[in-house]
């Protein structure tokens, strides 16, 4: 009777798009800086600000509120904008009244900008295809969670169109 051969195969390479591969990186917390102090809205600071994604440096709107913080910290939202041409995107143009809405609500915004808009470095390598953007996304969460302004159970994410995918990936 014939014998059946088992044949080790090799480990499957992960596609860089693969929830899975996404699963398996680190995302160090890393420092969130104040690059530049804006005007302030109604109740809240707002600021240019930066992280690091994958060595990149990715710039950043960021609101914090007024007044007293809550002992556990501010609630945060990670702001994924849609598809804007990157060499037109500027950090402070566009989302203003969804940013504004938010922070007049109490939370501190993170409305970041991808790699390759406006000052960030590297290359604006889109969403549907490379995974940098989620990467990005993924780093300025755990940026948040370090943020002293910030309580890190209490993050959440919004996102439009394109930002909306990247919301999504995120979460997954």
């Amino acid at each position: 009777s014939p014998t059946a051969t088992v044949t080790p195969t090799a480990t499957p390479t992960l596609h860089p798009m693969s929830i899975l591969a996404l699963r398996q990186m680190d995302y160090p917390a890393n420092e969130i800086f104040i690059e530049e102090t804006l005007e302030n809205g109604p109740n809240y600071f707002r600021y240019y600000a930066s992280y690091r994604s994958e060595g990149l440096k990715i710039y950043a709107l960021l609101t914090v509120p007024f007044g007293e913080m809550p002992l556990t910290g501010w609630p945060a939202i990670v702001f994924n904008h849609g598809y804007i041409p990157p060499d037109v995107y500027r950090t402070t143009e566009r989302y203003i009244a969804y940013v504004d809405q938010l922070a007049r609500s109490g939370y501190v915004v993170f409305r970041i900008d991808y790699r390759g808009h406006d000052l960030s470095e590297g290359e604006a390598s889109g969403a549907y295809g490379a995974p940098g953007y989620t990467i990005d996304v993924l780093n300025a969460v755990s940026a948040l969670k370090a943020f002293p302004h910030v309580n890190p159970e209490s993050i959440g994410m919004w996102g439009h169109s394109m930002g909306g995918f990247l919301t999504l990936r995120a979460m997954v």
